[in-house]
Order: C-alpha cells, then structure tokens, then sequence
C-alpha cells in the first residue's frame, strides 16, 4: 500500500528535485477587451475603475457587507465612507490660523513635524473628496496602487476578518462580533480618498508625515480623531487605532532567554493621544485609555480589535511580492514593448500603463503568473490587455 510520503526521497539519494512546478492560469483569464495604449493614456481614474470587473466587484462587495451590518450607525457610516465620503473633524479649525494654531501644538507634542505646513498635513478637500471606486489604496511604491485599490484591499481585509471572526467563535467559543471589524476595516481606511488624490501625471498625492515621522499613518490617526469628533461609541474608534500598529513587537536576546517588548500596545495609545489632541477631547474620559500611576496606557483590548488588526494584513504580500516584482516589470515592457522612454518612464504614459493593467488583473494575479510561468507568460497577459 503506498503512503502519502512515499514520494519523498531517501536522504542523499537520486538527484536533487529543482524548482517545482506550479499551476498555470494566465492562458485561462477571461480579459477584458484589449485597448490601445494612446486610448489608455486618456482614461480618467474613473473610467479606469469602471472598465474594471476587479474593482467594481470589490466595490459593490463593499457596499453589500455594509448593507448587510445590523448595527444601524455602524451600516450608516461603512455606507457613507464607501459612496459619499467626507472627513468633517476639520471643520473644527475652519481659518488657516485654527490650523497653524493646531499645527503648532501637534509638533510642540511630537506627533508631526516641524519642516512641514499645515496644508501638507491636512490638504484641501475634506470634505468632496473622491470615492473608494477610484481611490488607489496606497503610495506609489506601497500595494494596490491604482484607481480602485482601495476597493481592492478592504474587500479582501473584511473577507479575512470575517473568517477570523467565524473560527474564533467556531473553535474557541467566543462572542466575538462580526459587525465591528467588518466595519472597522472600510473606515478606517477611507482618509485615503482624500490624502491620495490624482494628479495630471497620473500619481496622486501621499500621505504626510505624522507620529514617528512616518508617511503611512496619517489615516488612522484621522480616522480615529473623526470618529472621536461623531462621537462614535470607544469600541469602533478604538478598532480605528489599534488597525496598524496593536501586534508590532521589539523581541532580542539576553543570553538564551528571548525578551519580548510588546512596542505595538504603546504605539496604539500614542495614536489615539494624537487623534485626542485634533479632536479635542480626553481619551481616557472617552473610555480609550486608561491611568495608570502616572501615565496613560492602553489597557487589553479583545477579541475584535485583534480581528481588526489581524485582518489588516494583506499588505505584505501584495507589496511585499506582487508591488516588488511587476513594478519593474512593467517599466522594462513598458521601453521593451510600448516605446515609453525618457521622462515618459516616469510621467503619465507609464503611470497609466501600470495603472491600467494593475487595475484591469490585479497586483497580486500579475506577480502569480510572473513566479508561476515565467516573464513571457507575464509579458502575453499585459499584450491581451494593451495594444500598441
């Protein structure tokens, strides 16, 4: 009788295996019809979005959960953030001196930094934004980065957390609530639709530095300060705070002895000190933090806020893999096959082209056929979608 193992073999015999074999699948993808590229180059970001069955499926996914929530505010607030955003807390600080007052006070406590300006920090346009449909989800060099990224990556986060929540409550019995992070995760991204906005080259805009003078934390310190200004029960404005930073840990070496350093829980009550500051409020009177001796700490959060920061993490692998990998491989196409040269490679010919064909597949799909079949395979897919 054979056993599964069978195939294994023995130690130091026979030749060694080589690289596996994995499944193909590029031949099989039912394209959109091919476009030339000069049509490209004139797309809108939202004519992009719409001509995209992955971004416009994720996008109404979107819409779907959030219809689907039984909490009425949580559904009202997922809803509006999806199809009609706006980030009202600055409307607290209505003049340009408001804001350079607030400016000041932010750097005078270490959360932005003083080489910057308020306009940088806090752009125009809070509040008529763009719509997760034509928002990218990222920096340029980040993941997801193109028109409806953002759709893309919290679709796919609200999936995670849903079977997180599922196997937690199926496996170990707890009540955990499946309305919080699926919440949660749409809102907490949606400062981006503002942040991000598109420029004629076809970049957009990113993110400014704020706490640790960092460029990619500016929307979970807004979103926690604009659910902190709605007054937004501490359960979801926490879930707000701890998405990035809750398990980020510090570990060395003293001897054999491993110590563990939990950073991530002083990084989560740092964020929400911020937000406090801008939203003008106590964030242990809100029920966020709590004293302790003479500081204010984070106490233990559960199970959703874990669900939440859990689920939050699809990024690695879509920038880690697929933003790494396809980048340059659409820029060596891009001279190769499309006669994109000079400054074209770092203007809008390029930007659309990357743009498109990430928005039109996906990162992650391209990076697949890229490490599965290799770069002609990668290279047939991109000419299905775009002509010369």
């Amino acid at each position: 009788m054979a056993h599964a193992h069978d195939h294994v073999g023995k130690k130091g015999s026979g030749k060694l295996p080589g690289k596996f074999t994995y499944g193909a699948f590029s031949k099989d993808l039912d394209l959109v019809p091919r476009r030339r590229l000069a049509e490209i180059v004139a797309m809108t970001p939202l004519h992009m979005a719409h001509a995209s069955r992955l971004v416009t499926s994720a996008y109404n996914e979107l819409l779907a959960v959030a219809a689907s929530l039984e909490d009425p505010g949580y559904r009202r607030l997922m809803t509006e953030c999806i199809a009609a955003p706006k980030v009202a807390f600055l409307e607290m600080y209505p003049t340009d001196a408001d804001r350079k007052a607030l400016f000041k006070e932010m750097v005078r406590l270490g959360f932005f930094n003083r080489e910057d300006h308020p306009d940088e920090v806090w752009p125009r346009g809070h509040m008529t934004p763009q719509t997760y449909l034509t928002a990218p989800s990222s920096h340029n060099e980040f993941y997801n980065a193109h028109p409806g990224g953002l759709a893309v990556t919290v679709a796919y986060n609200i999936r995670m957390a849903e079977a997180y929540t599922a196997n937690y409550r199926q496996m170990m019995g707890l009540p955990l609530d499946r309305d919080l992070p699926s919440a949660a995760l749409c809102v907490h991204e949606y400062p981006k639709v503002w942040l991000y906005q598109w420029q004629d080259d076809g970049s957009w805009l990113e993110e400014p530095r704020t706490v640790y003078d960092d460029t990619w934390h500016a929307h979970c310190i807004y979103v926690t300060a604009e659910l902190m200004y709605r007054r937004y029960d501490s359960r979801i404005v926490m879930a707000m705070a701890a998405a990035h930073q809750l398990s980020a840990l510090g570990a060395s070496m003293d001897g054999k002895k491993v110590v563990c350093n939990w950073v991530g829980l002083d990084r989560v009550a740092h964020f929400i000190k911020a937000a406090a500051v801008m939203a003008q409020i106590d964030p242990v009177d809100y029920g966020l933090l709590e004293r302790k001796g003479r500081d204010i700490v984070l106490a233990p959060v559960p199970g959703e806020q874990w669900v939440t920061h859990l689920a939050d993490m699809n990024w690695p692998y879509a920038m880690g893999a697929a933003q790494l990998y396809t980048a340059p491989f659409l820029k060596q196409l891009a001279a190769e096959d499309f006669g994109i040269k000079g400054r074209d490679l770092g203007g809008r010919p390029f930007n659309q082209l990357k743009n498109y064909v990430w928005s039109q597949l996906g990162q992650i799909p391209l990076y697949e056929i890229l490490v599965r079949e290799g770069f002609d395979a990668a290279r047939k897919t991109v000419h299905r979608l775009v002509g010369k």
